[in-house]
């Protein structure tokens, strides 16, 4: 059947209960800084998408295309996408989920189509999609997965400012100390190390202290930890 038919008359979302607007108030977003993507070729889709979210207290950025989209670039603050899986001529979303992964932007992201069967869902899944959901789409939980999808986000962003700090803070490292570190990495005691590189104890003892104390590692365990983070171990 075209979909097309009924989309002036049919709303791109359907309450839990009639009369309710889903807004029970459990799943406002919790700051300013974040946007919610939506990428959709049907001009009404958007407009229902945008005057939901925004009426939840949601920043939206609204796209037709993914021409656009990609334009826009990744946005300096946590994002989740909602992306359409048919966009008409161009790439479909499952693409363009895959364009995203190519170019390393970690935005969560939930697939919504009105045209679905077993194989897609799991594409999708298998995909690393965050949600798939049909249209019409319930607006309780279209608004739970948003907000889940924006959790996940901010997580993703502090762990993006964990790596940095570790980074900043491995490139204090010499690169005798960096060499230290990975021994100890590996498991190697001091003794070990020492003779491996045919240094002092006493002179490993002071390597590995400086290291510590430039990553803020207070244990061994703590130390393998940052030091992944920050790639000195690569």
């Amino acid at each position: 059947m075209d979909e097309s038919k009924n989309r002036e008359s049919a709303p791109p979302f359907r309450n839990s209960d009639d009369g309710d607007d889903g807004d029970d108030g459990d799943d406002e977003p919790t700051d300013e800084d974040h946007v919610v993507l939506v990428l959709d070729d049907d001009a009404f889709i958007l407009k229902g998408l945008d005057r939901l979210l925004t009426s939840h207290g949601y920043r939206v950025k609204l796209f037709a295309n993914p021409e656009d989209f990609f334009e826009a670039g990744l946005p300096l603050v946590p994002a989740c996408l909602l992306l359409d899986n048919h966009l008409g001529n161009g790439m479909s979303g499952l693409q363009v989920h895959a364009e995203l992964q190519r170019l390393g932007w970690e935005i969560p992201t939930v697939f919504l189509t009105a045209h679905w069967d077993i194989r897609m869902v799991v594409n999708v899944m298998r995909a690393g999609a965050d949600g798939f959901l049909i249209k019409p789409y319930d607006a309780m939980e279209l608004m739970a997965t948003v907000a889940l999808a924006l959790q996940r986000a901010r997580a993703v962003v502090r762990k993006g400012a964990t790596e940095t700090e570790a980074r900043n803070r491995a490139a204090t490292l010499t690169a005798r100390e960096r060499e230290i570190v990975c021994l100890v990495i590996k498991g190697l005691f001091n003794k070990e190390i020492a003779d491996q590189l045919s240094l002092a104890l006493v002179t490993v003892k002071v390597h590995r202290g400086r290291a510590m104390r430039k990553l803020g590692a207070g244990n061994p365990a703590e130390l393998a930890q940052i030091s992944a983070l920050a790639g000195v171990s690569r």
